[in-house]
């Protein structure tokens, strides 16, 4: 098991990783003092998956413990939602000092999170991520939000939790379409900070059908020790994504417009993630800092992996409109994050719009 120590002005707080932490679980849950209760919050999905080694980790703790399943989807992070979890929480007389448990991925470490954050103004939270994209990112920061109106994140809070259990077993469980989900999360990690992380994945995996080997091998424990230590250091930097944190958002500005014209249902935000790179990239090479060539390299990766490389099914107006819902509209401007070079991240705030609607274009199916 590693332990990396996230340093904020809010607090620091230990990020435990390795394989079998169902074990090691109820000793740290217990390290959080004062305690009374725990309420676990997951989706009814996961639970099928882990129900009975739930319960022997809760029954461990000693605590009084209870469970709140949500369905499983983007569409259920949402202001309904979090109001049952604050009724849950009342009935059961849930106080500051007792822990809120976010077991899943980045929608429930978002929906629990912001429960968390915002009942009693702030319980203890753990966040026991299950996937690729929520242990190598969305678990640690604390950003904590729900969606509105169908715009991603609109409604949040900074709220960083108390301890994350990153166990590396729980990805053996994982559909091929969340596998691709994470990776297109990591290649972002390895195009903007560490270009060993992409020669890693080059390593390991060769085709798209090889994906659930390569996720079990220790190389892939690697990458997500690399990638959750590099967000460490990027919170530390900039906690409140006032500036340097901004950096993490390569590819998100059309990708959580492409989130948003999809309805939030047929592009996964790892895939709209991976498709906005490509529209980052192309406006990279359109104001000459990348080569046509960087891009292609860039192609074979994705195409190893199974991630898309096309945009397909959802309609460029729709697109440009949700653009503007995006949370580093800057005086009217997106603000986005485009590459020098590999690893050379930098931010352009006055796009011309034609250039952006041809980076879409360029990758469209």
């Amino acid at each position: 098991m590693k332990k990396i120590i996230a340093k904020t002005s809010t607090r620091n707080y230990p990020i435990f990783l390795g394989n079998n932490l169902f074990r090691s679980a109820p000793k740290l849950l217990k390290s959080l003092k004062d305690a009374r209760q725990v309420l676990l919050v997951s989706n009814h999905k996961i639970d099928s998956i882990y129900h009975s080694r739930l319960l022997d980790m809760l029954n461990d703790t000693g605590l009084k413990f209870s469970i709140f399943l949500v369905h499983d989807g983007e569409t259920f992070k949402n202001n309904t939602v979090c109001s049952e979890i604050y009724d849950q929480m009342l009935a059961s007389n849930f106080h500051r000092t007792d822990i809120m448990i976010a077991f899943g991925g980045g929608v429930i470490g978002d929906l629990a999170g912001f429960s968390a954050s915002t009942f009693h103004r702030g319980v203890k939270l753990v966040q026991y991520p299950t996937t690729i994209v929520s242990q190598v990112d969305s678990s640690i920061g604390g950003k904590v939000a729900v969606n509105y109106k169908q715009i991603k994140n609109i409604i949040g809070t900074f709220y960083q939790p108390h301890l994350v259990i990153a166990d590396f077993d729980l990805l053996s469980t994982l559909e091929t379409k969340e596998i691709i989900n994470g990776l297109g999360e990591i290649v972002k990690y390895g195009l903007l900070f560490d270009k060993g992380i992409l020669k890693l994945l080059d390593r390991i995996i060769e085709s798209p059908s090889q994906l659930n080997s390569a996720i079990k091998s220790q190389y892939f424990d690697q990458i997500i020790y690399k990638c959750a230590l590099i967000k460490t250091k990027v919170v530390a930097r900039d906690e409140n994504d006032i500036s340097y944190r901004n950096l993490l958002n390569f590819g998100h500005t059309i990708g959580h417009a492409l989130e948003k014209a999809s309805g939030l249902t047929s592009v996964t935000h790892g895939q709209a993630v991976g498709l906005g790179m490509l529209a980052a990239l192309d406006i990279s090479i359109e104001l000459g800092y990348l080569s046509t060539d960087f891009k292609m390299q860039i192609l074979g990766l994705y195409k190893k992996i199974g991630l898309p490389t096309k945009i397909e099914g959802i309609d460029m107006d729709k697109i440009i409109k949700a653009m503007g819902y995006d949370k580093k509209f800057v005086s009217g401007k997106n603000k986005f994050v485009l590459l020098r070079n590999l690893n050379q991240p930098f931010f352009y705030c006055d796009l011309k719009q034609d250039i952006i609607i041809n980076s879409i274009k360029n990758n469209m199916g």
